[in-house]
């Protein structure tokens, strides 16, 4: 299947070892299952002999293809996972990483399991009071993260990538990564006029508009959502895959204009999207424009979905084409 491009399976043997490299020694292992699921990691739910369950996720091997921003994840997890304790933001605790590959020749991290059925699976069955009460937690939590604000003053991802002094620097950079991940490739070719660095340039100072850099999840959907069901209604058990987050611009956190999520969400969260003013109108377009391309190159690259990246290309360039007018006008 094609969301296993980029996995590739680990032996028994070399479970025990890796757990008992971060658990201990005399730790064993009772049984381990795949958990489906995620594009990027390889990821096992493991049962030990002392009655706990831990999760083992390991990153792709060096030989699979990446896109720019899709480099040293778990490092970047494991990075922003100090910033979140004592937050009450449910995440599941990380127990061990090693990025020493010593063991295996890919990086590799153990967290406690959460117990849980993932929203966008489990919203089929769920009632519109109880989708409802979801939301209403899901616009609460999203407030919380992106109140988080960093202490060292820089934006962008977390290391090992480099700290930008300004949100346009990161942006920069940013775009720089998806027009290097577009050269060569066979169908998708943004038009010239649609220059994402040339864009991003003239928008230095509405970007900029941007002082404090907050945390953004990165890929707050409904998918890296687990919910279950306690006192007889549904709620958040954890939010998962903290692996694409950074430092910036909270409308950068794509839930917000990406998705369709209740009013209820946003009565949580404070504010909707149609309130934006100009200058943020802006940075959302090319926000909308750089996540669409992103999900092109995904899906081409990763699943060989040529007619669903074609849809999300389509998306990126009327995107563009709003910019453009607003840019030049």
């Amino acid at each position: 299947m094609a969301h296993k491009i980029l996995k590739a399976p680990i032996s028994s043997k070399t479970i025990e070892s890796l757990i008992k490299r971060g658990l201990g020694s005399g730790i064993k292992v009772i049984r381990s299952q795949p958990i489906r699921g995620g594009l990027f990691n390889t990821s096992y739910q493991i049962e030990l002999a002392d009655q706990r369950m831990v999760v083992l996720r390991v990153a792709p091997p060096n030989d699979k293809k990446l896109l720019g921003v899709e480099k040293q994840l778990l490092k970047r997890e494991v990075y922003i996972n100090r910033y979140l304790r004592g937050t009450g933001i449910p995440v599941p605790q990380l127990l061990f990483s090693d990025f020493t590959r010593k063991l295996i020749d890919r990086d590799y991290v153990i967290s406690e399991f959460s117990e849980g059925q993932t929203l966008h699976y489990q919203q089929k069955y769920l009632t519109e009071k109880e989708m409802d009460h979801i939301y209403r937690e899901l616009g609460g939590y999203a407030r919380q993260i992106h109140s988080l604000a960093n202490k060292g003053k820089w934006f962008g991802y977390p290391p090992p990538f480099g700290r930008h002094k300004r949100w346009s620097d990161f942006i920069a950079k940013y775009v720089l990564s998806l027009e290097e991940d577009l050269k060569g490739h066979p169908y998708l070719c943004l038009p010239q006029e649609y220059s994402l660095s040339t864009m991003a340039r003239r928008m230095a100072p509405l970007l900029d508009k941007v002082k404090t850099p907050r945390l953004i999840h990165g890929d707050l959907w409904l998918r890296n959502i687990l919910v279950r069901k306690q006192h007889s209604h549904y709620q958040i058990a954890a939010i998962l895959d903290w692996d694409r987050s950074l430092w910036g611009d909270p409308y950068f956190e794509w839930i917000l204009y990406g998705t369709d999520p209740n009013q209820s969400f946003w009565e949580a969260y404070g504010k909707t999207m149609p309130a934006l003013k100009e200058a943020a109108y802006m940075r959302v377009l090319l926000y909308k424009a750089c996540g669409a391309l992103q999900a092109a190159l995904e899906d081409s690259i990763h699943f060989g979905l040529k007619k669903n990246a074609g849809i999300m290309f389509g998306y990126a360039l009327r995107d563009l084409k709003e910019l453009s007018k607003r840019l030049y006008i």
